[in-house]
């Protein structure tokens, strides 16, 4: 199990979508036979949500030199990208048998699923519990102890996905919801998504904003760089864990190649090249799919 740094920088964060894509992709290599080459193509999808502050020209190039060196220069696995913007397009591309792999966000993966015949292997592990945490945080002294207080009032959220599709604002919508509240579009001011913890946590740290969700790790690593964050902030929730994202087999691929997918997933840390993505993603590694671990998603999509 690979630790995560404490670092939060832009990069970490932007790459974080497909970064995760290429661990799909690095599985997929090791698959594969290292003598003699073989020249075979790996057509792999992701679906791409934008966000503020995401560089995609950097990703690209970083992904770019990643995917050649390593993938196709030592493996002999020739790799086919294809970036999706919607749900939709992912959806098209299932149906006709464009792609093998596919990374996607939790949410899609869960609608999508109930359409076609799609096959998880492999989900992350953060500080040894699949997924991640997301806490609700208001600042100490304001008198903010639940999400009611928070009508009219700007939310800032830490999220790889914008919008519904975001997994930390539908759990704020159950809150809501529980508590009898109109849907977050009515009930905040507005709601901002950003990638970068600094970014939302920071903001509700100066008073510029009134609260935030923010993933529990995030705020740890903040508190330990900065313990007046931690005496100055004040937690209001905590969600369960929840998985950003699911490594599936497409419709279209040998069922059989499932089970092999999900073993390799384990030893992801035992790589060099494994090793340099989990530390990218913040993530202890990539574990194989299990039904019960996305129930709490679920729950939140399916309410």
């Amino acid at each position: 199990m690979i630790p995560a740094p404490p670092a939060h920088g832009a990069w970490r964060a932007t790459a974080r979508g497909m970064a995760a894509a290429l661990l799909v992709l690095l599985a997929s290599a090791w698959l594969l036979p290292t003598a003699p080459a073989v020249a075979t193509e790996l057509r792999l999808g992701y679906v791409e949500y934008s966000l503020p502050g995401v560089d995609r020209k950097d990703v690209a190039l970083a992904v770019e030199l990643w995917a050649r060196r390593y993938v196709e220069t030592e493996r002999g696995l020739g790799v086919r990208l294809t970036g999706y913007h919607s749900r939709n397009e992912m959806r098209k591309a299932l149906a006709k048998g464009q792609v093998d792999v596919v990374h996607l966000p939790t949410v899609d993966y869960l609608l999508l699923s109930r359409e076609m015949d799609l096959k998880p292997f492999g989900v992350p592990v953060t500080d040894g519990e699949y997924g991640e945490r997301y806490v609700l945080v208001a600042a100490k002294g304001s008198g903010i102890t639940q999400v009611s207080q928070l009508r009219g009032a700007r939310l800032l959220v830490q999220a790889m996905s914008a919008g519904p599709e975001s997994l930390p604002l539908r759990w704020v919508e159950r809150q809501l919801r529980d508590q009898g509240l109109p849907v977050a579009a009515r009930h905040f001011s507005g709601v901002e998504f950003e990638v970068q913890a600094s970014r939302v946590l920071l903001p509700v740290f100066f008073g510029q904003a009134p609260a935030c969700v923010i993933t529990e790790r995030s705020l740890r690593t903040m508190v330990e760089l900065n313990p007046q964050v931690g005496a100055q902030l004040e937690r209001i929730a905590v969600s369960p864990p929840l998985i950003d994202f699911v490594m599936c087999l497409a419709p279209s691929v040998d069922p059989s190649l499932a089970p092999r997918y999900a073993e390799l997933g384990l030893g992801l840390s035992d790589n060099p090249w494994g090793r340099q993505m989990l530390l990218l993603l913040q993530l202890d590694g990539i574990a194989p799919f299990r039904a019960e671990a996305i129930e709490p998603a679920r729950r939140l999509v399916e309410q």
